[in-house]
């Protein structure tokens, strides 16, 4: 889990974290889109989930709780990728501030990785019935 006192400010986390009952951790999580734009512009869509203790009769865990999560990245400073194909599974994902500005990090089990730094972050959950 993050720490929440970079996201405190942030827009959106509070939606997010109302929905999830926590800021997600995006592991496992499929990163569907990265987009770039002019302007210094960047989206991410993530579709995520909470994942219970509880196993079905498969013996998979049961997830809870489907969302897209959109972070919306302004005044992009710095792009780093790798390995650039989608979707991409995350492994492990990082948002945090880097002096005057955000910097969301990420490794995967399969697809894109990589990071970005912007002036400012905000993030939009939007819930998917399964």
């Amino acid at each position: 889990m993050h720490d929440l006192d970079p996201l405190a400010d942030v827009v959106g986390a509070q939606d997010v974290i109302a929905w999830f009952g926590r800021m997600p951790s995006f592991h496992d999580a499929h990163l569907r889109s990265l987009s770039l734009f002019s302007g210094g512009i960047a989206t991410m869509q993530i579709f995520a989930w909470n994942m219970t203790d509880q196993v079905d009769a498969q013996g998979y865990f049961v997830l809870e709780k489907h969302a897209i999560v959109t972070l919306t990245l302004e005044g992009v400073t710095a792009v780093r990728l790798s390995d650039f194909d989608l979707p991409g599974i995350i492994f492990e994902m990082k948002i945090e501030r880097a002096e005057e500005r955000y910097r969301v990090s990420w490794y995967g089990s399969y697809g894109v990785e990589g990071e970005l730094t912007a002036r400012t972050i905000r993030f939009a959950v939007r819930p998917e019935v399964r």
